[in-house]
């Protein structure tokens, strides 16, 4: 029978085999002398020693949160080197990603997104966070029963199936806890905020002499920061000249509170102290460093996010060699964020009541005659224009700050079986087996505050006397007045009933639905020279569904901000065969203790129509017994998610037509293809018809997989001139092709005119417009739709060591630990349409919020020492001199320079008295207060901030301590 995966002996091959570095002062690692158990390693299905993987893989142990005072993976995630921040999927910084995006806490492994990498518990799949895709959400998950989570880097779907492309999270859960447990610590920021109270409970043991359970309850909660009580946010902030930094008043928004009315002339009015003159009496022109309004003041630095969560797993010994297993996990994340009120201007798409793509909204402008418009004000108006009928408008809604108040709910149940036997009627040894199902659901509550209903705004600013109460008005139009319209005075500050009619709530629910069976047998088929050739043959059934629905306020326009459909229903069906092998070559000859191969394949159906195979091969070769030199090259793909194959929205905006008189004769393939379509040579529109072309933006059913070829060698050193060290450095290429990405809308529309194929020219539409009468030429639409277009290519290195020795001899003077983990990129290269230049991404902290870059260097270190009960840890974070963007030095501005952050944690255990098995400890993060830098507008790859969290800590410095009681 073979000896299965014992918790010491795993984690101790994870740090021995230089196959992981576990960034903690782990104190098994002084067992070297003990024999390495036979497992099944994270990125295969063959059992083998562990040391004779030939894919790298990193461990993190528990002892790495404790050293962070963190409990969530993905907040710690960004501090390794393989991981970046989330960009739009994180606590930290996803506060204007949209409802639906709002407080996720996902893991971003070689910044190729959380969609890319497939997260697992003990082996087996775990549901998608959002109710569209497959990305998990760390916030439904505890990390009080983890024993270790192993991060394999490179494709690995020939195993797990579709979207392993930049590599797999498998958590790792502890499976031979006896007793009862309890956990409570509590952080907070040196400025009061990011409060972080925590706690767990976790019993354990045996029942019967056959089986053993695992029960966790976990509660976490991480408060709120406000951009107002952090320098790097508390201002509005302004970059766009390398040699002019703006904050505070001149970089405030020119929508401001008080609201700003244009006359046809361009003069823009507003109000101060309650009045539209001055003391000469003249109209008070905008000026925003007075009027203007501050909207970082009024956002989230860190999103306050509650979690519950609850785990619970057991295996019971049905007959010799044959165990059933369950595992049950419950997790639920609430969040509630805060932006500034929506930026209403009377002419822009966002504001436009109902409408779409080829139909004009109704702008809530204010009628000339309005009986509250100020006399001043008309009198101008009409001086400039006798004929104006309507007055646009600009005016800040902050009377509720929008945010989102937002549940997610995450289920995951498994039942299977496993086992052992020995040869199968006479064939083969050593056969192990396993049949398991996954359910898994995730349902999403999102809803969106502070919301201005523009059906409500536009009638209400349609007014009439009141002719039932003189010196009163009522709305003009009858219908409007049936459900409850309120007369809107935009001159003066809104009384509570005005406020009350106008402030709308939206909302939206979802679910996603993950279905997943694999059965697989796998053992030793025949005896070679050098040892037993293994082989593992299975099948898979794998369905993922999902949805989103919108409130109709947001289905058909009617509140501040634009129209989007729902995300209608799709389930993703996939049939899948796979076989693995593990073919021992040499054993034991002199410059070859030992040489492997290793291949894998795997042929999966999707839906009946769409085929693909995904693989692997490689091996390992060991010239000496202290040096393991491995290679792997593997096929990865990974499939469309509902969200991107359905899912509209509405988009409008400034698209700069290329048949215009001043841009027509750019080329001559542009020229021909303009007056083919009719456009005249002459035609030159007006601004505002350019500043509102209408589109839909969304999903593409008819997408196709990405496909992603890696390639990963190295070595794995382990000198026996120095026990306890371990080394390994692993070169890692990584190509993707097809990737699901959007053509932008000025792209498109350039490409059907600047092609002599008429590339996108299905996305364009030209018509009527009514400030242009008889016109049928005018651009109208251009649509944004996801497409397979885009490809990538980034190469690298990852290094690790890892070290640990008595210190003193005879002195006893404790054990240090030493680790390392370093990541260097010398490649990061995205070409966003086939035939395009690359667009080098190397060496870039930010981007775009669609282009993030790769910091040349990152790297992550501790120093661990224990003596007897007492522990203490140093760990240290670098995070190399990088630009701000892609393009940013081209551009003039300054690099960001190195910054090293400094962690430091103590701990005791007592082992005697009242007190025995109890565990107090205190720590601190960034220790010397160190400030994240300022990027240029645009560069932070984020909508709202002008630094990177997760790169940059944003808290300052911050304490934590806690307590751990085993029974």
């Amino acid at each position: 029978m073979l000896k299965r995966d014992s918790v010491r002996t795993a984690v101790r091959l994870a740090l021995l085999a230089g196959t992981a570095a576990a960034l903690g002062a782990t104190p098994v690692v002084a067992q070297v002398e003990e024999p390495i158990a036979e497992v099944v390693v994270t990125g295969s299905r063959i059992v083998r020693p562990g040391l004779e993987t030939p894919i790298p893989i990193m461990a993190v142990g528990q002892d790495e949160f404790d050293n962070r005072g963190m409990r969530n993976f993905a907040d710690l995630a960004t501090s390794l080197p393989q991981f970046t921040p989330a960009f739009g999927s994180s606590r930290t910084q996803s506060t204007f990603s949209g409802v639906a995006a709002s407080g996720l806490n996902q893991a971003n492994l070689r910044n190729l997104g959380a969609v890319r990498s497939v997260v697992l518990i003990n082996g087996r799949r775990v549901p998608g966070g959002t109710s569209t895709n497959t990305a998990v959400d760390f916030n439904t998950i505890p990390t009080a029963n983890i024993e270790r989570i192993e991060t394999l880097t490179g494709g690995a779907s020939a195993i797990y199936g579709a979207d392993a492309v930049a590599g797999v999270i498998n958590l790792i859960t502890r499976r031979d806890f006896e007793g009862i447990e309890i956990g409570a610590s509590y952080g907070e920021s040196g400025e009061g905020d990011n409060q972080n109270p925590s706690a767990h409970l976790m019993v354990g043991g045996a029942f019967g002499d056959r089986g053993h359970g695992l029960l966790t309850l976990q509660y976490d909660r991480q408060g709120r920061v406000s951009c107002a009580d952090r320098y790097v946010c508390a201002e509005d902030f302004l970059w766009l000249n390398p040699d002019t930094q703006i904050r505070g008043p001149n970089a405030y928004s020119g929508v401001g509170l008080a609201g700003t009315f244009f006359t046809p002339d361009g003069l823009a009015i507003t109000r101060r102290n309650g009045s539209f003159v001055d003391e000469q009496g003249q109209l008070i022109q905008f000026s925003t460093p007075i009027d203007g309004y501050n909207r970082n003041a009024v956002r989230d630095l860190a999103i306050p996010t509650t979690r519950i969560m609850v785990a619970a797993q057991g295996d019971y010994e049905v007959t010799d060699g044959m165990r059933a297993f369950a595992e049950l996990n419950y997790g639920q994340a609430e969040i509630e964020s805060q932006f500034e009120g929506h930026p209403f201007q009377s002419n822009q798409p966002g504001s436009l009541f109902g409408g779409g793509p080829g139909i004009a909204g109704l702008q809530p402008s204010i009628p000339i005659d309005n009986p509250f418009v100020p006399a001043p004000l008309r009198a101008q108006i009409l001086a400039e224009d006798p004929d104006a009928t309507e007055i646009t408008w600009w005016q800040r809604f902050a009377f509720n700050n929008r945010g989102a108040t937002s549940t997610r709910e995450s289920v995951r149940a498994v039942v299977g079986f496993n086992g052992e036997f020995d040869s199968l009627a006479g064939f083969g040894s050593d056969w192990h087996w396993e049949v398991h199902y996954v359910y898994g659901r995730t349902d999403v509550n999102l809803g969106t505050d502070g919301l201005v209903g523009t059906d409500r705004l536009y009638y209400g600013l349609r007014v009439e006397p009141d002719p039932d109460n003189p010196g009163a008005f009522r709305c003009s139009d009858p219908a409007a007045r049936a459900t409850g319209c309120i007369p809107i005075n935009p001159f003066a500050d809104y009384t509570q009933e005005m406020l009350d009619y106008l402030i709308v709530s939206a909302s939206s629910t979802g679910r996603s639905e993950l279905e997943n069976i694999v059965g697989y047998l796998g053992g030793s088929l025949f005896e070679l020279p050098a040892g037993p050739l293994s082989a593992v043959l299975g099948v898979e059934y794998r369905r993922f569904s999902g949805f989103l629905d919108y409130d109709n306020v947001i289905n058909k326009g009617l509140a501040t901000g634009n129209q989007i459909q729902d995300v209608d229903f799709a389930a993703i069906h996939t049939r899948e065969a796979f076989v693995e092998t593990v073919v021992p070559i040499v054993r034991d000859l002199p410059f070859a203790r030992a040489v492997n191969l290793e291949a894998a394949y795997r042929r999966s159906e999707s839906d009946g129509s769409t085929e693909y195979g995904t693989w692997k091969y490689g091996g390992d070769w060991a010239p000496i017994d202290e040096l393991r030199i491995r290679a792997m090259r593997a096929r990865s793909v990974r499939t469309p998610v509902p969200g991107e194959l359905s899912g509209i929205g509405q988009t409008f905006g400034v698209v700069q037509d290329p048949c215009t008189v001043a841009r027509r004769n750019a080329n001559p393939t542009r020229a021909a293809n303009c007056a083919a379509d009719g456009v005249p040579a002459d035609y030159n529109p007006g601004q505002i018809i350019e500043q509102g072309v209408a589109g839909l933006t969304g999903g593409n059913p008819d997408l196709e997989p990405e496909v992603a070829t890696t390639l990963t060698y190295g070595f794995v050193w382990t000198p026996s001139f120095a026990p306890g060290l371990a080394i390994t450095v692993d070169r890692f290429q990584l190509e993707i092709d097809e990737i699901i990405a959007s053509v932008s809308r000025q792209t498109a529309l350039n490409m059907c005119y600047d092609t002599v194929d008429r590339q996108f020219c299905d996305v364009v539409t030209r018509g009527s417009h009514v400030l242009l009468p008889g016109a049928d030429y005018v651009l109208e639409s251009v649509n944004e739709q996801l497409q397979n277009v885009a490809s990538m290519d980034i190469r690298g290195v990852d290094v690790s060591a890892d070290y640990a020795f008595d210190l003193g001899g005879q002195r006893d003077l404790g054990r240090l630990s030493l680790s390392a983990l370093i990541t260097f990129y010398d490649k990061a290269e995205q070409v966003p349409l086939p035939g395009d230049d690359p667009l080098d991404l190397l060496g870039a902290a930010g981007g775009s919020t669609i282009d993030q870059g790769y910091v040349r260097r990152t790297a992550n270190a501790n120093i661990g020492w224990m003596r007897g009960g007492l522990t203490a840890n140093w760990n240290m974070r670098y995070i190399g001199k990088a630009d701000m963007s892609p393009d940013s030095a081209e551009a003039g501005f300054p690099k960001i320079g190195s910054h090293v952050y400094h962690n430091l944690r103590a701990g005791y255990t007592f082992d005697r008295g009242m007190f025995e098995n109890t565990e107090v400890y205190v720590g601190i993060n960034n220790v010397f207060d160190k400030e994240p830098p300022f990027f240029a507008s645009g560069t932070a790859g984020t909508q709202a901030l002008d630094t990177i969290p997760g790169y940059y800590d944003i808290f300052g410095r911050s304490y934590f301590a806690g307590t751990r009681i085993r029974f």
